[in-house]
């Protein structure tokens, strides 16, 4: 299916007074397409500014960076790039359709791909259509992110990136929602990095799983979960295999942190 990143020798950080921060220091990772990949690490080890150097939210201190073959700035200029936060960042004064549908009307200038108006089709798909005309503050937690999930996904992406987006959630809607976005992954084969501090989550969600150290940050396991699941990355969080697996992950986030 060919590759979603490639990044070599990666540095990424911040600028200081005297000399920049690094927060990523000489990262490796290849991501084929259609690859739903969960991030772990402790906090500080550059799991979010990884997804924000693929966006082309920040640029890269040295190394190389590829998405989708081409650089970030490339693929953000054709919104082939889907973000979605752990703080759903609706618009207050905006209803569920009019926050959904605001990527049409913005950055329209500088975009290389035209976007197609399929608002009423993401609201269906994700359960939303019957409170389309509601206000954020009128939604749940889960709902809210439902939504930002859709407006993520207007402009078809072929790489989503997911920063914690259930983070803030109780556990059963949390769950819920881990159910919800495997059917929407299966059905459209999107790639998907999905940053968690939730080993549970990580190991229920990802194909493959790696474990980011901090002070640098870095990769310090890997680990593809396709063995020990069913065909469609398909799992039970009961199944000894996947508790095992759980377990192996915290140890190797206990030796990151």
């Amino acid at each position: 299916m060919g590759s979603a990143i490639h990044a070599a020798g990666l540095d990424v950080g911040y600028p200081g007074p005297h000399h920049p921060t690094t927060v990523l220091s000489g990262l490796d990772l290849d991501v084929e397409a259609g690859t739903f990949l969960s991030i772990l690490g402790p906090s500080g080890c550059g799991k979010s500014t990884l997804l924000r150097v693929v966006a082309d939210l920040i640029e890269p201190l040295a190394g190389e960076i590829r998405v989708l073959g081409e650089t970030p700035r490339s693929v953000r200029s054709r919104r082939d790039v889907g973000f979605v936060f752990q703080d759903s960042t609706l618009l207050p004064w905006r209803t569920v359709r009019d926050n959904v549908r605001l990527p049409l009307h913005i950055g329209r200038g500088s975009l290389t791909r035209p976007i197609e108006d399929k608002t009423e089709e993401l609201l269906a798909l994700m359960s939303l259509s019957a409170l389309a005309d509601r206000f954020p503050h009128q939604l749940s937690g889960g709902q809210r992110q439902r939504a930002a999930i859709a407006r993520a996904l207007l402009g078809e992406p072929r790489l989503l990136l997911m920063d914690e987006p259930f983070g803030a959630l109780d556990e059963i809607t949390r769950d819920r929602l881990n159910d919800e976005l495997l059917n929407l992954w299966r059905r459209t084969q999107t790639t998907i990095l999905f940053v968690t501090h939730s080993i549970a989550e990580a190991v229920y969600l990802g194909e493959r799983v790696i474990v980011l150290a901090a002070n640098p940050g870095r990769v310090v396991a890997d680990r593809d979960l396709k063995t020990v699941k069913l065909p469609g990355n398909r799992c039970s969080r009961e199944d000894p295999a996947i508790v095992a697996t759980m377990a192996g992950m915290r140890a190797a986030l206990e030796a990151a942190s």
